[in-house]
């Protein structure tokens, strides 16, 4: 198995457990007898696991290397990532999470520090098309979920077996992964000087476009459920469908990225994020709302691929330094979204609280500039 085939296995196996977790959120959120307010209170524990991994993750990574890096985090998530689907309350679904989110942030870390030193060594543009089958992985984890709800199978048991399928084989394909070096980061001062502005410009687009995938990851199903009474199945449905034209998105990615400029891309694409964004909070009816939905996902795509494309080439840090920071900003606002939606949405309405992703969208379409390719090396 290549290196290229073998990332995108990887890429395709790891979002599943995430997948089958998002559909299931109104149903703990019933089942726990939780305000929007008190749920998201629950949500703010993954930004804290995120940021308490952040402290060690980049040490871990560069101890490691990138083989042992990525069996380390598959095994982690396969661990701690179904445990919020077996929280009895509130405070104790607040740990679930923040451990769950300490294990995304290594699973993360450990994919696309490997995935941006793997398009290195072939040559070509893959980090798209591996993106796609992270997005085809969370569809394929969504609609298992989905499903599962449908037939009365419990989240707990749901996310367990998932989890159990899936972690012999990413064990399997990092074992036979080349061990690239993830070079050791530049002392501290080092570093402060050399965090560039389009380093953090790029990172800030991701971080916009972030915020709103993880927004749609937690809360399509509720404003579904809530705004139009949709069922559960059906509710649960919005998010695969959101999955789908992200995954849709990326596999068109690297086509598009060989024949359109980065920055063009990266503005055209942030404005039909905004356009989806729009379609949901002033959606009528429940088929307007999935219209909405859908050309969302299709917007917000490209995003954070590209991104990663954008700073793996940047100079300053080293390759796997530049990533790391983008994933670290990345994976802050696909997780500080929910929470922040949510108390917004508890003092207002769910509409508000979505509509509150726009300045950060309308701040990517801005930031698109910094993809040009004079910022590389």
């Amino acid at each position: 198995m290549t290196n290229v085939a073998a990332t995108r296995w990887i890429f395709l196996l790891q979002p599943l457990i995430l997948g089958a977790w998002f559909p299931r959120i109104p149903q703990i959120q019933n089942v726990l007898d939780l305000s929007v307010g008190q749920l998201a209170f629950a949500l703010i524990g993954m930004p804290i696991g995120l940021l308490s991994a952040l402290s060690f993750g980049a040490k871990i990574a560069e101890f490691l290397g990138t083989r042992r890096l990525l069996t380390m985090g598959m095994i982690v998530q396969c661990l701690l990532l179904p445990l919020p689907a077996f929280a009895w309350s509130g405070p104790i679904l607040f740990v679930a999470l923040t451990l769950a989110g300490l294990s995304l942030a290594m699973a993360q870390l450990a994919l696309n520090v490997t995935a941006s030193l793997v398009e290195a060594q072939a040559g070509r543009a893959i980090m798209n098309g591996c993106h796609g089958f992270w997005s085809v992985g969370a569809l394929i984890g969504s609609a298992y979920g989905v499903v599962c709800a449908s037939i009365d199978i419990s989240p707990s048991v749901s996310l367990a077996v998932i989890s159990a399928l899936i972690v012999a084989p990413l064990i399997y394909i990092a074992q036979r992964m080349s061990d690239f070096t993830v070079p050791a980061k530049e002392s501290e001062t080092q570093t402060k000087k050399r965090v560039s502005t389009p380093l953090m410009c790029v990172s800030f687009y991701a971080f916009g476009i972030a915020m709103a995938e993880g927004a749609m990851a937690d809360w399509s199903a509720i404003y579904l459920a809530d705004t139009y009474l949709a069922s559960p199945g059906l509710s649960g449905a919005g998010y695969t469908a959101f999955a789908a034209f992200v995954a849709i998105g990326r596999f068109l990615g690297d086509p598009m990225r060989n024949r359109f400029l980065a920055h063009h891309l990266a503005r055209v694409f942030a404005s039909i994020s905004l356009l989806g964004l729009a379609t949901v909070v002033l959606s009528p009816s429940v088929i307007f709302g999935f219209i909405g939905i859908t050309i969302l996902g299709f917007g917000l795509s490209l995003g954070f691929p590209m991104a990663v494309s954008a700073v793996s080439i940047l100079p300053g840090l080293s390759r796997a330094s530049n990533v790391a920071i983008l994933t670290q900003v990345t994976l802050s606002g696909f997780l500080i979204g929910p929470p922040l939606i949510g108390l917004i949405a508890d003092h207002y309405s769910i509409r508000f609280g979505l509509a509150a992703l726009a300045p950060t969208l309308v701040a990517a379409v801005f930031l698109a500039q910094y993809f040009k390719p004079k910022h590389a090396r």
